[in-house]
């Protein structure tokens, strides 16, 4: 996920709004005197199920927690992004200029070049010896490029300031950092060095292992410009052409087991570098495969690592952005399953590397019987609560109701629906009470595209991003000839802080350069996701109907948001005194105005 996700993920919007204004609980909602103005009827509402706020009153305005901060607290969207990032414990990365990354890359691959030689010098003989133990061969060697960072302190640094390179850039790439004196020195010392690649096939970082025992075991590049390792995964340059032709990705965990996979025919794995697989790492595999094995350590670190892997990519897989259809050719449909999600379970003690060299055969064979993602979880899951305490049985149950919910064989989502009830040992109804009706019985909540789950239903967490607003962005940022009619959107359609502000941006900037020059920390990655999404081919004709289809949802939904909450109001209302729900129900009617004039002559669009 992006940044600016990742800081939403973690913020509460009813805690947010507390510190600022005493809430009251309306119905599934809160409601409060509006912060914002001087008014003595609440109009000030706060929708936990969507993350979001509005007032009714005078202000007449809303958002999300970072549109509340940035009102509250009278700061634009960057700085009302640092203020929830520091209280969620984030670190907001800096943006530096592309050319900067072909540098370090330049940097990098100097740096293999020195490691291999190191290796194949007498000097690397106790890591020949070590790699010769572990079965790595000479054609992995070279393929993966494997060296030795040398013994001195210092060997790596005169050795790229030789080659004519820069300080400050050999300290950029993360292989050099300076000492307590201002010195340069190496990072890696006396360690089997692993190159990592990016997704273009250029070495990005480093991981080293350690040979004598010293701590930590792996030691990794730091996070630089080029660097990011939950965007990268090991060895996908060379495993990029069996997934395609296999459609399988099987992700492991450590650089070995990716080698010895490769060495033993089995082209198609990758690894994550680490304890779990993030969403960028799946959004790099998604166009090539459409299933993903996850084969982690059977350790209880392993098992862990899985679970956490799983919290961070089952979103991940959930979203598929764009598909063909429609009267524009696009159908909005973010919980179309695109890929499935299996779990290898790997006999204890044989991480995926053991298992490999000793029976390749049996690798295959626990590859090829992968279990189905809720079965893993229908196992691994009840152990951690205690199901002889009511409270445990409900947490087991929520824990599961989301990925119950996005199965979309109605056939399969029964089935454990009865498995659950089962375990808790409550009737099926109850448990469906709970979980929620399955997706595939709920079209119409599938069609408006609605993005975040309800409160406490998802394990996994909301993605906090909305698709049809990212798609309208898309369209105008990368076709000017809709600029006309982009300009006549309300920025209020807009509830999402990120996408208004970057919205907002393009109305003042007259390309799409000057928009991401004018983009503020942490919302840069916002934007290349949104330009990144694939879409399908449209003429100029197809395209003003998709993003007037687009619009006209947003507006929808708008108007559909107000008026439920006006609805809400007036059920809790004094009705002996009906002067003052007059302007609610002025309000009210305004907006049955609205709709009905929106699709006056057309029905809305849908998928």
């Amino acid at each position: 996920m992006t940044v600016v996700q990742d800081i939403k993920s973690r913020t509460d919007i009813v805690e947010v709004v507390s510190g600022y204004v005493a809430l009251q609980k309306a119905g599934r909602n809160f409601k409060a005197n509006c912060p914002f103005h001087m008014e003595k009827t609440p109009s000030f509402i706060v929708f936990p199920e969507r993350q979001s706020w509005r007032c009714f009153g005078g202000c007449a305005t809303g958002g999300d927690a970072i549109a509340f901060v940035m009102k509250a607290e009278n700061q634009d969207f960057a700085q009302a992004l640092e203020h929830l990032a520091q209280r969620a414990g984030i670190a907001i990365p800096t943006r530096q200029p592309r050319e900067k990354e072909g540098v370090l890359h330049q940097v990098n691959q100097a740096t293999v070049e020195l490691f291999q030689k190191v290796l194949h010098s007498p000097e690397g003989e106790r890591a020949r010896e070590y790699l010769e133990k572990r079965g790595v061969n000479q054609e992995a060697l070279s393929t993966f490029q494997l060296g030795l960072s040398p013994s001195g302190w210092d060997t790596l640094t005169k050795h790229l300031t030789g080659r004519g390179f820069q300080a400050q850039d050999i300290l950029a790439a993360g292989v050099a950092l300076k000492d307590d004196k201002g010195n340069m020195r190496d990072l890696f010392h006396r360690r089997l060095m692993f190159p990592i690649r990016d997704t273009a096939g250029q070495v990005a970082g480093f991981g080293g292992r350690t040979l004598d025992g010293s701590n930590p075991k792996y030691l990794n590049t730091p996070r630089t410009p080029a660097f990011d390792k939950g965007r990268i995964l090991y060895g996908l340059p060379m495993a990029r052409g069996a997934i395609s032709g296999t459609g399988v990705a099987v992700v492991v965990e450590g650089y070995m087991d990716a080698i010895a996979a490769h060495q033993h025919g089995f082209h198609n794995v990758v690894a994550s570098m680490g304890t779990a697989i993030t969403e960028h790492q799946v959004s790099a595999l998604k166009s090539l495969a459409s299933t993903f094995v996850l084969a982690l350590d059977p350790d209880s670190a392993g098992q862990e690592a899985t679970l956490r892997s799983l919290e961070s990519s089952w979103q991940a897989l959930q979203i598929d952005f764009l598909r063909a259809g429609g009267k524009s050719g696009v159908v909005f449909n973010q919980r179309h399953l695109s890929a499935s999600l299996k779990i290898a379970t790997l006999p204890p003690g044989k991480d995926p590397d053991v298992l490999i060299r000793e029976s390749p055969e049996e690798w295959e064979r626990l590859v090829s019987e992968a279990k189905p993602f809720l079965d893993y979880l229908f196992e691994a899951l009840p152990p951690r609560f205690d199901l002889t305490d009511d409270e445990g049985k409900l947490q087991l149950v929520d824990s599961l109701s989301f990925s119950i919910r996005a199965e979309r064989n109605p056939f399969t989502q029964r089935r454990y629906m009865r498995r659950l009830a089962d375990i808790v040992k409550l009737s099926e109804a109850d448990v469906e009470a709970r979980v929620g009706r399955p997706q595939e019985r709920n079209p119409q909540r599938r069609q408006r595209g609605e993005t975040t789950p309800r409160a406490g239903a998802s394990p996994l967490g909301a993605t906090h991003r909305d698709l049809r607003e990212e798609y309208c962005i898309h369209l105008l940022l990368l076709h000017p000839e809709l600029r006309e009619r982009g300009l006549d959107i309300p920025p209020d359609c807009f509830e999402l802080s990120e996408n208004r502000d970057v919205f907002t941006r393009w109305t003042v900037c007259s390309t799409m350069e000057e928009v991401q020059e004018s983009l503020p920390e942490g919302l840069a990655e916002h934007l290349q996701a949104i330009l990144a999404t694939e879409s399908p081919p449209l003429d100029r004709k197809a395209r003003e109907r998709a993003l007037e289809e687009a619009v006209n949802l947003l507006k929808e939904r708008f108007f559909k948001v107000q008026g439920q909450a006006l609805l809400e109001q007036l059920e809790g209302a004094d009705w002996e005194d009906i002067s003052s729900l007059e302007p609610s129900l002025r309000q009210s009617n305004e907006i049955n105005r609205q709709l009905r004039e929106l699709f006056s002559g057309s029905s809305p669009a849908t998928p």
